[in-house]
């Protein structure tokens, strides 16, 4: 069976919709990273990184906010 969707495009959507939602991958990343699973956890907070600010942005804000 071929995917007609790619998974990345529907959880971007999702996460631009639900803020339940990405809230709940959020608390998911945190847990793997505890649990000892960073490698899963990166790449949560990845798809949730892109799906809402970026990276360029979160760059700009975090140097603002250290500062």
């Amino acid at each position: 069976m071929t995917l007609t969707r790619d998974y990345k495009k529907t959880i971007e959507e999702r996460i631009g919709r639900d803020p339940d939602f990405a809230k709940a991958l959020l608390e998911q990343a945190s847990e793997l990273f505890l649990s000892g699973e960073p490698d899963i956890a990166r790449l949560i907070l990845r798809d949730l990184v892109n799906s809402t600010m970026g990276f360029e942005h979160l760059k700009v804000k975090i140097s603002t906010s250290v500062q």
